[in-house]
């Protein structure tokens, strides 16, 4: 009953590092965004072809945001040596043998998926082309593949990689693949909503805790609320099976990445007309998540079918070192 150093239920006081980790990533994230913002104001707006200048038109709540997806990066670290987990085989995951080919996998599953299900939202007649498409898609190219590398890779790292792994110390894979599908889904609903001030108005210190305080408060109706939630989970299952299929992340990331940047080129090409936004319920629905997560019965199919292709391609892969637990 004792842990290491005599201490009484060692899992309580792994829990307790980890609320601590969360409460320091929020506060330090939600410090640091006002900074960051004030910094980028001084920086010339031309730089790197006027790049510099779209990220200094972004609201405050986006810089928030990126500031505690950075907070939480650079703070696992000291997370990781304070549980005492050295290496990444701690969380199942093992040097791969060949992961150039286990990402081009993934990305074919995830093109599968694009190719599958963008078409059918198209000429369902709840999207509407935007006029001149083609020059936009051009435009937009560069941030589309950034954002599809940068989510994916970030997501991938955090919930397949930290969030499975420490789910996996303690129960099935199957339970673990569930419970961190879960989460997975519910994490994208806390999200921070925009700044009712404006874009132009000058954040202060306190800028960014004033925004955490109604972190989640911006919830789509019911309907759309669970319709996304189950379409995240599904992702999040295949996602989380495939990276304990493989025992790595390269093949999770290249269908997510993928599918993120079908997704984000269908949000620029075209836009969900439909009025009401339920009209085309449970076939279609508004996507949410930053028009990320498409909704409705169509998109769960693609996922099934993505999924059974995944399975397909991987039948033959020689199965990692598989416990009932990583460490049972």
């Amino acid at each position: 009953m004792l842990g290491d150093g005599g201490a009484s239920f060692p899992c309580v006081r792994s829990l307790g590092k980890i609320f601590l980790y969360l409460v320091v990533v929020l506060l330090g994230g939600a410090l640091a965004a006002p900074c960051v913002w004030h910094l980028l104001q001084q920086v010339p707006s031309g730089w790197c072809g006027g790049f510099v200048g779209d990220i200094q038109r972004m609201p405050f709540h986006r810089y928030l945001s990126r500031s505690l997806q950075v907070a939480a990066i650079l703070l696992l670290w000291p997370l990781l040596r304070s549980l005492r987990i050295r290496s990444l085989k701690e969380f199942g995951l093992s040097r791969n043998e060949h992961p150039l080919s286990d990402l081009g996998m993934g990305m074919l599953c995830g093109l599968f998926c694009g190719l599958l299900l963008e078409p059918m939202l198209l000429l369902s007649g709840a999207f509407t082309m935007r006029y001149q498409f083609p020059q936009l898609i051009l435009h937009f190219l560069p941030k589309i593949i950034l954002t599809g590398v940068a989510v994916a890779t970030i997501e991938e790292f955090l919930f397949r990689g930290i969030l499975l792994g420490f789910f996996r110390q303690a129960m099935s894979p199957l339970a673990a693949i569930i419970f961190s599908s879960l989460v997975f889904a519910l994490v994208h609903f806390l999200n921070i909503p925009p700044s009712v001030s404006g874009i132009h108005t000058v954040p202060s210190w306190w800028s960014g805790l004033q925004q955490l305080s109604a972190i989640g408060g911006a919830l789509p109706p019911w309907r759309i609320l669970i319709w996304s939630l189950m379409t995240l989970f599904t992702a999040g299952v295949i996602l989380a099976w495939l990276t304990i299929r493989t025992g790595s992340l390269w093949a999770s990331i290249g269908l997510h990445g993928l599918f993120i940047f079908s997704q984000q080129a269908l949000n620029v090409v075209s836009g969900f007309t439909a009025i009401p936004s339920t009209k085309y319920l449970p076939f279609i629905g508004p996507p949410q998540c930053n028009g990320m997560v498409p909704i409705g019965l169509f998109p769960m199919g693609a996922l099934v079918l993505t999924g059974c292709l995944a399975g397909l391609l991987f039948r033959t892969r020689r199965q990692p070192l598989r416990y009932e637990k990583i460490h049972g």
